[in-house]
């Protein structure tokens, strides 16, 4: 008894065993992404609300610190004899009402 192979017939059932551990393979490889990519929108998530809460709170800062550094600005002419010391004390008053302001509204 002899039994005849046809290459075509073998290199066919050989590309069919291939192709079908790839696709056992994609599916083992796409269901161990699907739980990190749930993961990676999560912490995602949590860096956007972290931003908001960062970018309200400097919102909120930028008049006192613009303030502050007027104050700053004005003892440091007034060092120099170019404003009057009135000025600089009115400066730096109103930047710490501004910071007094801003941690009031924080609490």
């Amino acid at each position: 008894m002899t039994v005849q192979v046809d290459v075509k017939a073998a290199v066919l059932v050989l590309l069919l065993a291939a192709l079908t551990v790839l696709v056992i393979y994609l599916i083992v490889a796409i269901s161990n992404l699907i739980p990190s990519l749930k993961k990676l929108n999560q912490i995602l998530g949590d860096a956007e609300t972290v931003t908001g809460i960062v970018k309200e709170k400097a919102v909120e800062t930028k008049p006192a610190v613009d303030d502050l550094s007027k104050a700053v600005l004005g003892f440091a002419n007034a060092a120099k004899g170019n404003e009057t010391s009135i000025a600089s004390v009115s400066s730096l008053a109103k930047a710490i009402s501004s910071l007094v302001s801003i941690i009031k509204n924080s609490k």
